[in-house]
C-alpha cells in the first residue's frame, strides 16, 4: 500500500512537471516522457533549466536520459519506464537497456546527444570513470532473478571505465526519494599551514585506545589560511560545512564579538584565547614541509568538513575580506586560531554513528535547538525541495530563514501562490507569507494524524531526533498517505483558522490544531487512496471546503463551551488535556442539528461518512 501511495505522489510530481514546463517543451504533453524530467530533478537534483539537454528520448538507442558528475567522474545512462501494470520484458533488458547503449556509444555511432557521446569519448579509457546503467520503472513487477542478472551485468568491449547496471522499481525508488538522492561527489583538498612542530599536537590513536581514529592532530593555523581555503570553496563550489548542523546565521551576537576583536588591532593577536577553535573531519592527513619563512609546515586535509567553527571560519571570512588582498598578511600575520584535524575510518556502520555523534557533541556546548540536530535528516531537505515547486519554501536548517530573505525573489513564487489565496483566502504579499518553519509544519501534520492534545502538548519532542513523536511523524510522512499538496492544504486550513482565531472576539477559537484533528479523526481507517478522495472532495471545491471548515469551525467552539460547561474544564487548562471522545460525538451531533444550510449539512455527511 505504500508503495501506491507513493505512485500517487509521482503521479502529482508529474502534473505540476507539466503544468509548470509544458509551454517550453510540447513533449511533457506525454507522461512518459515528464517522468524523465522528475527522475532527473528528483532522484538525481539536476537543476530544472539543465533537464532538457540531459533527456535524449526518443530514438534514444536504449538510452532516456543521462547525467555525468565531472569531479566524481560519473556517468548514469537512464532508461525509464513509465509503467502501472506492465511486466518489464526480460528480453528488452537483456539486449536493448543493457547493450545498445554502450554499443552505439564505443562505436562512436551515437547520434541522439554529442554531449554523450563527447563524454563517453573522453572518458571511456579511463579506469577512474563509473558508468552506471540505470533502469527505473514506476511498479514492482520485476522478478528477484531479473534484477540479480542485471547486478552481475559487466562490459568491457573497447573501454576501461568500470560498468554496472541496476533495476529500479517502484519500492526501490520510493527509498531513494525519502533518503539519499543522487548529487556529485566533489573532492577537494587544502593545506592548513602552522610554524613548526612546536605548534603540532600529535594524537597517537594507538596508545589511547581510539581505534575509530587513524590521525588527529591539534595545529595552531593562522586566521589568513583560513580565509583563503573558504574563499576557495566558494570558488570550487565545495560544500565545506556540508556536514555542519547549523551552518551560518550571521553577523550577531557571539558572531559579531568575533568579528570585533578581529578588526581590533590591539586585540587581534589575542583571538586564539578566545576563540574555541574549529574542528575538522577529513578523509586522510598528510604532512608536508612547506618553502616559506614564516609557516614551514604544514597539513594536506583531503575532503575537509568543518563540524564545529561554522560561526568562527565564516566570520573571519566575512571580516577578513572586508581588507584588500595586499594587506592581509600583515595586518594578521599574528592572529591564529586552534584547528582540530581528525581522520575517521568511515567505512563500518558504527563509524558513521560516531561521525553522526561527533557533529552532535561538538556543537552542544552552545545553544542549539533539536531542530538543528533534525535538520541534517535527508527527508526534509527532500520535502523542502518538494514543496518550493508549489512555491513555498520550508526552513530545515537553522539559517534558512535568512537564507531565504536574501537570495529568494517573492515573484517567482507569487504565480504559484494565487490558487491557494482564492481557495482558503489566505493572503501572500511578502517573502515571509510563504516561508514555513519545520516545527509548526511538523504540528500540523501531528495535529491531523494524532490530535490536538498531541500539538499542543508534545511540540517539544516533534524534532527530538528518536523521540517515539518524531519517528512517527517521518514514517508518517514515507506512508504517503497524503501528497505533498495535501500537505499544503492542511497547513493553509491551519492559516485560515489561525487568521480567523486572531480576529475573534476571545482570540481563542477556532482552535486550529483542534479543527484539524477532528478532521483526521473522521478520516481514521482509511487507506491512502480513500484519504486522498476525501482530501480531493474538499479542496477542490470551495463550496466544499468552506461548508466542511465551517462545521469543524463551530465544532471546535462548542467543544470549548461544552468541556466548561460539563467538565468544569477552562480552555487553558482543556488544551493541555486528552480529547474526551465521548463529549466530541456529543458535540458533532448537536452541531449537525443544527446546520440550517440543508447543501452545507448534506457535504459535512457525505464527507463524514466517506461517500464523496
Amino acid at each position: 500500500m505504500e508503495d501506491e501511495n507513493f505512485l500517487q505522489q509521482l503521479k502529482e510530481d508529474i502534473k505540476l512537471i507539466k503544468d509548470n514546463y509544458i509551454m517550453n517543451n510540447p513533449l511533457l504533453e506525454k507522461d512518459e516522457y515528464a517522468f524523465n524530467y522528475w527522475v532527473l530533478s528528483k532522484l538525481y537534483n539536476v537543476e530544472e533549466e539543465c533537464i532538457d539537454s540531459n533527456i535524449t528520448e526518443y530514438s534514444d538507442d536504449g538510452c532516456d536520459c543521462f547525467v555525468f558528475f565531472e569531479e566524481s567522474k560519473e556517468l548514469f545512462i537512464i532508461q525509464n519506464k513509465y509503467y502501472t501494470t506492465t511486466t518489464l520484458d526480460p528480453h528488452y533488458v537483456k539486449t536493448d537497456f543493457l547493450y545498445r547503449p554502450l554499443n552505439s556509444l564505443s562505436e562512436n555511432a551515437y547520434r541522439r546527444s554529442a554531449e554523450l557521446q563527447t563524454i563517453f569519448n573522453k572518458y571511456k579509457n579511463d579506469p577512474e570513470l563509473k558508468i552506471y546503467l540505470n533502469l527505473y520503472v514506476t511498479n514492482n513487477n520485476v522478478s528477484d532473478e531479473l534484477k540479480n542478472d542485471v547486478e552481475k551485468f559487466t562490459y568491457s568491449d573497447n573501454i576501461q571505465a568500470i560498468v554496472s547496471a541496476k533495476i529500479y522499481t517502484l519500492a526501490d525508488m520510493k527509498n531513494v526519494y525519502y533518503e539519499e538522492r543522487k548529487t556529485e561527489t566533489r573532492h577537494y583538498s587544502c593545506i592548513f599551514k602552522t610554524k613548526n612542530d612546536g605548534t603540532v599536537l600529535n594524537i597517537d590513536s594507538t596508545n589511547y585506545n581510539l581505534p575509530s581514529l587513524t590521525d588527529a592532530k591539534y595545529i595552531l593555523t593562522p586566521v589568513k589560511l583560513i580565509y583563503e581555503i573558504v574563499k576557495e570553496c566558494k570558488e570550487k563550489n565545495y560544500m565545506l560545512f556540508e556536514e555542519n548542523i547549523r551552518e551560518y546565521l550571521g553577523n550577531k551576537g557571539v558572531n559579531s564579538h568575533i568579528a570585533k576583536t578581529l578588526e581590533d588591532e590591539n586585540d587581534r593577536d589575542n583571538f586564539f584565547y578566545y576563540n574555541n577553535g574549529i574542528t575538522v573531519i577529513c578523509d586522510s592527513v598528510q604532512k608536508i614541509t612547506l618553502n616559506e619563512l614564516i609557516h614551514n609546515k604544514g597539513f594536506k586535509t583531503e575532503n575537509p568538513q568543518i563540524v564545529n567553527g561554522c560561526q568562527t571560519v565564516n566570520t573571519i571570512f566575512e571580516t577578513l575580506n572586508k581588507y584588500p588582498e595586499s594587506e592581509l598578511e600583515d595586518t594578521f600575520k599574528n592572529t591564529y586560531v586552534m584547528v582540530k584535524l581528525l581522520v575517521l575510518d568511515k567505512n563500518s556502520d558504527s563509524n558513521k554513528k560516531l561521525y553522526q555523534d561527533i557533529v552532535k557533541y561538538n556543537n552542544s556546548q552552545n545553544a542549539i535547538s533539536e531542530k538543528n540536530f533534525a535538520a541534517n535528516k535527508r527527508i526534509f531537505l527532500n520535502l523542502q525541495d518538494d514543496l518550493r515547486d508549489l512555491g513555498f519554501l520550508l526552513t530545515v536548517k537553522q539559517s534558512d530563514s535568512n537564507k531565504f530573505k536574501t537570495q529568494e525573489n517573492f515573484n517567482t513564487y507569487r504565480p504559484k501562490l494565487q490558487k491557494y489565496t482564492e481557495l482558503f483566502g489566505v493572503e501572500f504579499n511578502r517573502l515571509e507569507d510563504n516561508i514555513i518553519q519545520l516545527d509548526k509544519f511538523l504540528q500540523v501534520l501531528l495535529a491531523f494524524k494524532n490530535d490536538g492534545y498531541d500539538a499542543f502538548t508534545k511540540k517539544s519532542k516533534i524534532l527530538k531526533v528518536d523521540s517515539p513523536i518524531y519517528n512517527d511523524l517521518i514514517e508518517f510522512i514515507k506512508n504517503g498517505s497524503l501528497t505533498k499538496n495535501d500537505y499544503i492544504n492542511l497547513y493553509l486550513l491551519f492559516l485560515k483558522a489561525e487568521k480567523e482565531k486572531k480576529s475573534s472576539d476571545d482570540q481563542r477559537t477556532p482552535i486550529p490544531y483542534y479543527l484539524l484533528s477532528f478532521l483526521g479523526r473522521d478520516l481514521k481507517g482509511l487507506d491512502g487512496e480513500q484519504t486522498r478522495k476525501c482530501f480531493r472532495y474538499i479542496f477542490e471545491s470551495k463550496e466544499n471546503l468552506n461548508a466542511i471548515y465551517s462545521f469543524y469551525k463551530r465544532v471546535t467552539k462548542r467543544y470549548k463551551i461544552n468541556m466548561k460547561n460539563d467538565k468544569g474544564i477552562e480552555y487553558n487548562k482543556m488544551i493541555k488535556t486528552q480529547i474526551d471522545n465521548t463529549l466530541l460525538e456529543k458535540t458533532i451531533s448537536d452541531e449537525l442539528e443544527m446546520e440550517e444550510n440543508s447543501e452545507n449539512k448534506k457535504i459535512v455527511n457525505s464527507f463524514r461518512n466517506h461517500t464523496v
